[in-house]
């Protein structure tokens, strides 16, 4: 199958990356229309419809990329011309990244009701639109009424070639080393992190790294200096490659606590990517999590929310290496069996048939 990958965004982005190695492991060619994210929406009409137009006799199907909302309306256009069905990736709405969970907007102000708006039309135009959860998908069907048949469940699954078991280096401290990798964004909780690194302020066996940049950072930062906790080390974001030695070098893998309902809905990169290179991950009891992992068979769960309990797991697991790797062993088949791009890709694919086929 020819698929032409269309919207503005970022090639080194999760998400698209893990669905672009889908494809590709699943016999599919890849064209792009693609313009940079920074742009406002007009500016990005005219490149992409160009861009278009040299590749659209090379594609069999659109798809649209994540957060691209507002782009669909014109890629659904151009496939209305070019006889070429539209599936958009609608892994977290708009409306909800905005409004709901970073609280930019009053729900009845003009912008959460415009960004609704384009997340409802959005669904409405495709005619496939991917999601990373069931839960995600009961969302986009109560919330938006879209339809239940048209919403297609495509997990956010972890590309291991990148992330896979690797030992930990040489020069890696003797200390328990306890790991967060993201963007500080409200659903992982980053304060619930800090918070129970406070509590081992007086436990010199433990570390907590921090890895990422994000909005949510500086307070973090004087979270932390309040608290006086001196057992975190904040870092910039890093590449791939050197992420994963990071991974590698930790002992624990900490997932997503924010109390939110994004964090309750959508799946982490980070636990993937810790249990597809075999470390324990403990993370946020959520509907979510539990649709592929169970708590003490694959990994570890505690309340969203609570950073006694987040102590509480980090002690006892520390405390019982055996666990730990099994834990580890099982999270690592878990996400091996069902969520790379191998695997993933397959379903995908499928569904992409079946929607040529019908035009």
């Amino acid at each position: 199958m020819r698929i032409c990958y269309f919207g503005a965004f970022d090639l080194s982005y999760t998400r698209n990356n893990f669905i672009r190695r889908a494809l590709e492991l699943n016999d599919c060619h890849i064209t792009y229309c693609n313009v940079p994210q920074s742009w406002p929406t007009y500016k990005k009409i005219v490149p992409l419809i160009n861009q278009y137009r040299q590749v659209w006799r090379k594609c069999d199907l659109i798809v649209v990329a994540e957060f691209c909302q507002a782009i669909v309306p014109l890629a659904w256009l151009l496939g209305q011309i070019t006889g070429r069905p539209v599936v958009f990736d609608m892994v977290i709405g708009l409306y909800e990244a905005s409004v709901l969970e970073r609280g930019r907007y009053p729900t009845s102000s003009f912008p959460a009701r415009k960004l609704y708006f384009i997340d409802k039309v959005a669904g409405m135009l495709s005619h496939k639109v991917l999601t990373g959860t069931i839960a995600y998908k009961e969302y986009l069907v109560n919330e938006f009424r879209i339809s239940a048949e048209k919403i297609q469940v495509t997990p956010l699954g972890v590309d291991n070639h990148l992330f896979c078991p690797k030992p930990k280096s040489k020069t890696n401290s003797c200390r328990f080393t306890v790991l967060y990798h993201g963007s500080y964004i409200p659903n992982h909780g980053v304060d619930t992190i800090i918070k129970a690194a406070a509590n081992f302020s007086n436990d010199t066996r433990f570390s907590f790294r921090l890895i990422g940049d994000g909005e949510g950072k500086a307070n973090a930062i004087r979270l932390a200096e309040q608290l006086g906790v001196e057992n975190i080390e904040f870092l910039s974001k890093a590449p791939f490659q050197q992420l994963s030695d990071y991974i590698a070098d930790a002992d624990i893998v900490l997932g997503v606590f924010g109390d939110t309902s994004q964090a309750r809905k959508a799946m982490a990169n980070k636990v993937l990517e810790g249990l597809a290179m075999q470390k324990p991950v403990v993370t946020g009891d959520t509907m979510s999590i539990r649709e592929n992992f169970s708590h003490k068979e694959h990994l570890w769960l505690v309340p969203l929310g609570d950073a006694r309990a987040l102590t509480e797991a980090l002690i006892f697991l520390s405390a019982d290496k055996k666990l730990m790797a099994r834990l580890a062993e099982a999270g690592y088949s878990r996400v091996t069996d069902r969520l790379t791009p191998l695997v993933v890709g397959k379903d995908m694919i499928a569904n992409f048939h079946r929607i040529t086929e019908s035009q």
